[in-house]
């Protein structure tokens, strides 16, 4: 059980430093907006605060390890765990492969400025490597909560689905006005969700069974 309460705190520590990443090189830019621009573009080839943004998007992987870890442990929710580490492993090759922005971070990225060369191709791909993990995540452990056997609470079951929802909703704003503010309130759905989970399944005894 401590083991996974070190987990919970790992997941909390890892979103935190995440935020605190996005925020904090976002305010070193000159021009940069949070409502206008991509988080990514803070880790970009040509940003000047590039280390704090691969930072942030390590943290955020850190968590999703830890959650997958004790999402295992105490549910013996295999798909679920399997999805998010699969999510947290999209995060780094996010770090990785980064998007190009030659003209620094502020305004790239968006519609009309994409790069092409293979890193930045490698980079959108992973984008969406990390929702689709996330959601089927998400719809796991939606499903798997239902049965009459899971031990986990069912309104976190009908939860997940909501986030679910939330995180398709919102990543299909993030082409067109404010782009930024909406790529910010798809992640924090994703990462409440994640949050959530990291503290009830370190509250909860291991399942029987498996998923």
């Amino acid at each position: 059980m401590r083991r996974r309460g070190s987990a919970r705190w790992v997941a909390v520590l890892g979103v935190l430093l995440f935020w605190s990443g996005v925020f904090g090189a976002g305010a070193l830019v000159d021009g940069y907006s949070a409502r206008e621009d991509y988080i990514s573009s803070l880790a970009s080839r040509g940003s000047p605060v590039a280390l704090i943004g691969i930072g942030a998007l390590l943290a955020s992987a850190v968590a999703h390890g830890a959650v997958a870890g004790t999402v295992l442990s105490a549910w013996h929710a295999r798909w679920c765990a399997a999805f998010v580490l699969t999510a947290g492993v999209a995060t780094v090759v996010l770090a990785l492969f980064r998007s190009s922005c030659p003209g620094g971070s502020a305004g790239c990225g968006v519609p009309g400025t994409v790069a092409g060369d293979w890193v930045d191709l490698v980079h959108a791909l992973s984008v969406g490597v990390y929702q689709l993990f996330t959601v089927a995540a998400m719809l796991a452990l939606a499903v798997g909560g239902l049965r009459r056997t899971a031990v986990r609470p069912r309104w976190l079951s009908l939860g997940s689905l909501g986030f679910a929802v939330g995180s398709v909703i919102l990543i299909g704003q993030t082409e067109g006005e404010h782009l930024g503010m909406w790529q910010r309130l798809w992640l924090a759905n994703n990462l409440v969700w994640l949050l959530v989970v990291a503290w009830v399944s370190t509250l909860r005894r291991p399942a029987a069974g498996h998923e």
